[in-house]
């Protein structure tokens, strides 16, 4: 984390809040919010985990999408709106094996957890996740 927020910074992010570590000791980190991130900073342009959001505005919905879909990940995403249409176009369009919508609840031991992409293949945990536990067979008889 100390590397990525510092590489935005050097690139002309504003950090909002957070943005230092916490203690000596370990890896903790303050929660993160960068502002203004440009598209060149590494934190645009890897799969970061961590406790960090970047906030970026944009012009149009196709803009948005675009921009959240061009990177080889697909691990969660997240959205926030008041529209039921945009919220509903967000959930069709975004590349993504997991969409929180006005919520960041993605992760619940009922529903798969999954990406795609480069952020991993099929899904666990929900009744997804048994599939890879399953051996399929059709048997056709005459």
């Amino acid at each position: 984390m100390e590397h990525l927020i510092g590489d935005a910074k050097a690139n002309g992010a504003r950090v909002v809040a957070g943005g230092h570590r916490l203690g000596n000791v370990g890896n903790f980190w303050q929660p993160t919010v960068l502002a203004d991130v440009p598209e060149e900073s590494k934190i645009m342009n890897v799969e970061p985990f961590g406790a960090v959001a970047v906030m970026n505005p944009f012009k149009t919905f196709d803009e948005v999408v675009e921009r959240a879909n061009r990177l080889p990940f697909g691990l969660a995403a997240y959205a926030f709106t008041g529209s039921a249409a945009t919220a509903t176009a967000l959930g069709d369009t975004l590349e993504s094996g997991m969409v929180g919508v006005n919520t960041f609840m993605v992760s619940l031991p009922e529903t798969p957890f999954g990406g795609v992409k480069e952020s991993g293949f099929g899904s666990e945990g929900g009744i997804e996740g048994n599939d890879a536990y399953m051996a399929t067979k059709f048997v056709s008889q005459m």
